[in-house]
């Protein structure tokens, strides 16, 4: 079957995490990461959602408004494209995302709805 559109990059999702939660501000993060991984022309793998552990009962990701995205695979130039079009692609007063834990196993890259904000 010939392919209608080349398929640049898409998001893909480490086996065993999970979607419990949904919250818009999660949908939004979620929009961005794709329109991410068409843009830099490479797959991207959501590393962390609902699951896991995090700081608390509280936090973000147990309320499906924060994302963990793998980086170690990537050059440190393809991390900062990433990030930039990450960022570029929601609205910096609502949400935020950075390279968490930079240059150890545990590197990451973090986005989620700022705190004490609400989306929409």
């Amino acid at each position: 079957m010939e392919q209608l559109w080349p398929i640049a990059g898409v998001v893909r999702v480490k086996p065993g995490v999970q979607f419990t939660v949904i919250a818009p501000g999660g949908f939004r993060i979620l929009e961005a990461l794709n329109m991410t991984a068409s843009m830099v022309e490479f797959d991207l793998t959501i590393t962390s959602a609902c699951d896991g552990e995090h700081s608390g009962p509280d936090d973000p990701h147990h309320r499906g408004e924060a994302y963990d995205l793998r980086s170690h695979d990537l050059q440190p130039f393809q991390k900062r494209h990433v990030l930039d079009t990450i960022q570029s692609q929601l609205p910096p007063e609502r949400f935020y995302a950075f390279l968490e834990a930079a240059d150890t196993d545990n590197e990451h890259f973090h986005i989620q709805v700022k705190k004490g904000t609400t989306y929409p």
